[in-house]
């Protein structure tokens, strides 16, 4: 089936969506297009993947919908004030029930499986205007009652398998003594120091013990779900603006003083990420965990990690290089 009958099963979900939760109607507002990052503050998406496809169904909100929807979500008073932590939960709920709905329909009209993975909120527009090169997106506007006004995203990706394509060593030590978490972040991590390696020729250190990834203090980053039916993975690789200009430097082989543009770091950090998800990806199958990949997408500031859905955990481990090159690797992962 097209991309636009896709989009309009996404959008008749995001609409049931709304009714029973909310209730509230939502009307079509003009045509489909390319996603309007203008006034998006908040947003959130949610991977379904199988062998053959990839989407990220996303959605979303300004500022004044986003607080409209979290106080009517949870119950709230106007003039109640809003933690970032419960925006979050109402942004990531939002595509979480609507993609489970999208994904139901999608079995019925196109006999398509999908295995769904995480919520993953978004701060800013950014993940709107930089995505990396090959992957496409089309949305639809939706507005309703008292000023409400949102995007429904479909993203996607034509040709070549999420993952990249370099051949790489994932052998890993496996150990009887550690959790499940703790044993992907030790294979996340070689897979992000190898791709460095391989890819840019930087070496990088790890720290010795995981962190918090609320802890980490990161400007730009990028994100790839790792799906699987009994309970996946997200992978995302952060820094702060000068660590990613220094990789992005690295990549695409720039001047030592240029100042890469925000797209070129977009498809530097997205590439590292999709490349150590490929590596992480092959390791999990030797763990005896088949996954799919998702698309990376790109994160604007620390709120991506700060604020996961509720029974959604993190864990983050620091990597360092030449010329206070600091970024973290973090594993999300849910309980149950």
């Amino acid at each position: 089936m097209s991309k636009m009958e896709a989009l309009k099963e996404a959008v008749d979900s995001c609409v049931h969506t709304f009714s029973t939760q909310f209730q509230m109607e939502l009307v079509l507002d003009g045509m489909p297009g390319f996603p309007d990052p203008e006034n998006v503050l908040y947003g959130s998406t949610i991977a379904l993947t199988n062998e053959e496809i990839c989407y990220q169904y996303a959605t979303a909100f300004d500022e004044h919908t986003a607080q409209h929807l979290t106080r009517t979500l949870f119950d709230m008073d106007e003039d109640e004030e809003l933690s970032m932590e419960d925006m979050g939960d109402a942004m990531n709920e939002i595509p979480n029930v609507a993609a489970g709905v999208w994904k139901a329909k999608r079995e019925k009209s196109a006999d398509e499986q999908y295995q769904l993975g995480l919520p993953t909120f978004f701060k800013g527009n950014g993940w709107l205007t930089f995505f990396p090169r090959g992957i496409n997106a089309i949305a639809q506007k939706l507005k309703g009652p008292d000023g409400i006004c949102l995007q429904v995203i479909l993203i996607w990706q034509y040709g070549e398998n999420a993952g990249g394509t370099q051949q790489m060593s994932t052998s890993t030590e496996t150990s009887t003594d550690v959790s499940v978490p703790a044993q992907v972040l030790q294979e996340a991590v070689k897979a992000v120091v190898d791709t460095c390696s391989i890819q840019m020729g930087i070496e990088l250190d790890v720290d010795p013990n995981p962190s918090d990834p609320r802890e980490a203090q990161v400007d730009f980053g990028s994100a790839i779900a790792l799906t699987a039916p009994n309970g996946g993975w997200q992978l995302a690789v952060m820094a702060g603006k000068d660590s990613c200009a220094k990789l992005t430097r690295s990549m695409f082989e720039m001047e030592p003083d240029e100042d890469p543009e925000m797209a070129d770091m977009a498809d530097a950090v997205g590439e590292i990420a999709n490349v150590a998800a490929g590596v992480l990806k092959s390791s999990r199958a030797k763990a005896g965990q088949a996954v799919q990949l998702g698309l990376p997408l790109f994160m604007e500031g620390g709120s991506c990690i700060e604020f996961f859905a509720r029974g959604v955990q993190g864990m983050a481990q620091t990597i360092r290089g030449a010329d206070d090159l600091e970024a973290h690797v973090v594993i999300i992962w849910q309980e149950g």
